[in-house]
């Protein structure tokens, strides 16, 4: 039995500028046993009018980007259940809840603006480690401006209950190769997934943290909550509020020397946790090794007094550390291997 296929349909002059809707979605569907479609590499037409554009706000920590509602239920074999709260067109827009004209590399290169690093997406064994973001949504309706968390509009799709208000991490998607020449590139470059729902995406730009995203075909759209299909909408993602403490201190350091296949990320979270300091420590590709460390100010200089020397294995031969405005937007410190 051959696959359906969605229908191009009109769009009203009113929503021209975000020819979003679903029902006018050029990838295929999953197949009628529920296996999910590959995603889509090709780009998508243009839309007839030029998008808004994305707008990044530094000072206030804050990315907009405009969207509009996607049909829901499009097909009847995944029973409501949606996977992502924003997909870029040519991803999976029969599976979430608003659907972007800007392409996923636009939406990374605004988030890296709010001093954004890219985390580690959520594996089995795990969920995503990276910096916290918020996320809410903003629509005219009734004639006044609305703007709630994105939460309000996803439930349990078993049990039809609330989720609460949701934990999103900036993961960056992960690194992949262009299919037609090679080159590195960022696996959300192909499937267009901005915002994931289930840690089964790794090309996710920002990925729910729930526990909850582990299971399979757990969230669907909050119909009553949901504005109306094709409704434009303006995503805001932020930066976790913080007030100035003198007592606190967030610093970024670079350690180069015998650093790695040493243990030394190792004890660093080792160390961190001690202190019951957050951040992270990561290894980098030029054989340095990168920490992020946040919390009270005697403790970051004693943590970093025990990784200028390290584990016993580690030789470290330079430390280069830089103050950073305090965020609040780590809960733990992990080691991002």
């Amino acid at each position: 039995m051959s696959k359906p296929r969605t229908r191009r349909c009109a769009v009203p002059a009113l929503l021209a500028l975000l020819a979003l809707v679903a029902g006018c979605a050029g990838d295929e569907p999953p197949p009628a046993g529920g296996e999910r479609a590959s995603p889509s590499a090709a780009a998508p037409a243009a839309p007839t009018v030029p998008p808004a554009g994305i707008r990044v706000d530094e000072t206030a920590r804050t990315v907009v980007v405009p969207a509009a509602v996607s049909k829901q239920g499009q097909y009847a074999q995944l029973r409501g259940v949606i996977e992502y709260v924003l997909v870029a067109e040519g991803g999976k827009q029969y599976e979430t809840l608003f659907l972007t004209p800007h392409r996923a590399e636009e939406i990374h290169q605004a988030l890296a603006r709010l001093g954004l690093r890219r985390g580690r997406p959520a594996t089995a064994e795990r969920l995503p480690r990276g910096q916290a973001v918020t996320i809410e949504v903003e629509y005219e309706a009734g004639g006044k401006t609305a703007r709630r968390p994105v939460a309000t509009f996803l439930t349990e799709q078993a049990t039809d209950k609330a989720v609460g208000p949701g934990r999103w991490i900036y993961t960056g998607s992960e690194e992949t190769r262009d299919p037609g020449t090679g080159a590195p590139l960022l696996a959300a470059s192909l499937t267009q997934s901005i915002v994931g729902l289930h840690t089964g995406d790794a090309s996710s730009l920002v990925q729910n943290a729930e526990p909850a995203s582990r299971a399979e075909n757990f969230y669907r759209a909050a119909a009553e909550a949901l504005p109306p299909t094709g409704t434009p909408v303006r995503l805001h993602f932020g930066r976790p509020a913080v007030r100035a403490d003198p007592a606190r201190r967030r610093v970024h350091a670079l350690f180069s020397g015998r650093v790695q296949d040493v243990g030394f990320c190792e004890f660093a979270e080792r160390s961190a946790r001690m202190l019951d300091l957050v951040g992270f420590v990561q290894n980098l590709g030029d054989g340095r090794v990168e920490s992020v460390v946040e919390g009270p100010a005697e403790k970051v200089a004693d943590l970093l007094q025990r990784l200028k020397q390290g584990p016993r294995a580690a030789r470290v031969e330079g430390v280069v550390i830089a103050e950073e405005p305090l965020q609040a937007d780590f809960e733990t410190f992990d080691y991002w291997n």
